[in-house]
């Protein structure tokens, strides 16, 4: 018997049976950790268990996810509910931002693997019971990032209890197909315009502020380089009244001809073929696929130093940093890329080694199946122990 177990979960009434795991997500959302899910679920191929998805919030992506298996929405309040016996797992397998369910599954006596696709901030919004049980309770926490890896280890969760499985994307699909004149006419952006972009929900802690700022600065020093900034993404349902504020603020700085919010798009590849460069302006990030994604499709990447997440890609040469939260130092450093086709060659060049080795979804796909494969194989040890 294996001690991260503790000896205290339900186990199948029959050893051989098939085993049932149940996949547990914050939202259906077009974002970041759902979309990673969504994709992981595809790659991971034939399973020796049985598996359904429960999100605690609808979205788009919905769906896609009933198409895989079985998938449907429980609403928060109802989590605490009796539940037959049928219902309950095997496995929980606790996907970002569903922590909470860590209670439910203690009270079922069901073992659980949690996906920690979180920065510090989210934690900070946790109940100190929600995180003495994150600190004992899961057979596994898995960090998308070396930064939530020693994010996880500062909260006090054991080395060995922590698995590393960068997210990844398939960088196959992340190839440019144009040069992106066509959707530069249907903007109204000149053909000969430098094109900043940057892809994202529109929140404060994506630093939409921050890239006005950093637009402000190359707009006003640099007006010969023709500058346009396209923005990727749609406003947060939580913060539905911000997209007015960000609206005014561009009009007062008189920049409304020269930001341009495109909204969400379920295939995004046509606004990125735009871009010259890609500026992640996030205050914070646990890794950011959107900056692998820019990079496969050649278009190079900076990214504020301060974010976390994107410091293990510039350690492998294919994200350039700068210094802490800086607008006026990331438009520095947008200009220096411009002019520099020697720096963005080796950025490009640097992600066409690593990404395609490193962060692709068939390994973290076959990383989380093995991870997978030993909790439950695990639970059949134990049981036939007894």
């Amino acid at each position: 018997m294996v001690a991260d177990y503790r000896g205290v979960f339900r186990y199948s009434d029959t050893p051989m049976s098939k085993k049932t795991v149940t996949y547990v997500s914050h939202t259906a959302s077009r974002t970041g950790a759902p979309l990673f899910l969504l994709h992981a679920l595809r790659a991971m191929g034939t399973l020796e268990w049985n598996q359904n998805v429960r999100m605690l919030e609808t979205g788009p992506l919905l769906k896609y996810f009933k198409n895989i298996c079985p998938t449907r929405v429980i609403h928060s309040g109802l989590m605490n509910r009796l539940r037959s016996k049928k219902e309950v797992p095997d496995l929980y397998y606790l996907h970002s931002h569903s922590y909470n369910f860590l209670h439910q599954a203690k009270r079922e006596n069901v073992p659980a693997i949690c996906h920690v696709h979180e920065v510090p901030l989210s934690f900070e919004q946790e109940s100190e019971k929600t995180i003495e049980l994150l600190r004992s309770y899961p057979v596994r926490c898995i960090a998308v990032s070396k930064f939530v890896e020693r994010m996880l280890l500062s909260m006090g969760i054991p080395q060995q209890r922590i698995s590393y499985i960068p997210s990844g994307i398939d960088s196959n699909y992340w190839v440019r197909k144009t040069d992106g004149k066509g959707m530069r006419s249907t903007i109204g952006i000149p053909s000969d315009a430098t094109i900043i972009g940057m892809s994202g929900t529109i929140t404060l802690l994506k630093g939409v502020d921050l890239w006005i700022q950093m637009a402000k600065e190359l707009s006003t020093k640099y007006p010969h380089k023709k500058w346009h900034f396209v923005w990727v993404g749609s406003a947060s349902q939580y913060e539905p009244k911000y997209m007015n504020l960000v609206l005014k603020e561009v009009e007062k700085l008189g920049l409304s001809n020269r930001i341009h919010f495109a909204g969400e798009h379920e295939d995004p590849r046509p606004y990125y073929e735009m871009f010259d460069i890609f500026t992640l302006s996030s205050r914070t990030e646990s890794l950011s696929l959107v900056c692998l994604e820019n990079t496969m499709m050649g278009t190079p990447v900076i990214a504020f130093s301060g974010a976390g997440g994107p410091q293990e890609f510039s350690d492998y040469g294919f994200v350039q940093l700068v210094d802490g939260l800086d607008p006026e130092a990331m438009a520095n450093a947008v200009l220096e890329l411009v002019e520099s086709p020697t720096k963005k060659a080796e950025l490009l060049d640097a992600g066409k080694r690593h990404i395609p080795t490193m962060y692709t979804i068939e390994n973290a796909a076959m990383l989380m199946k093995k991870e997978i494969q030993n909790a439950l194989h695990t639970i059949d040890s134990s049981q036939d122990s007894q």
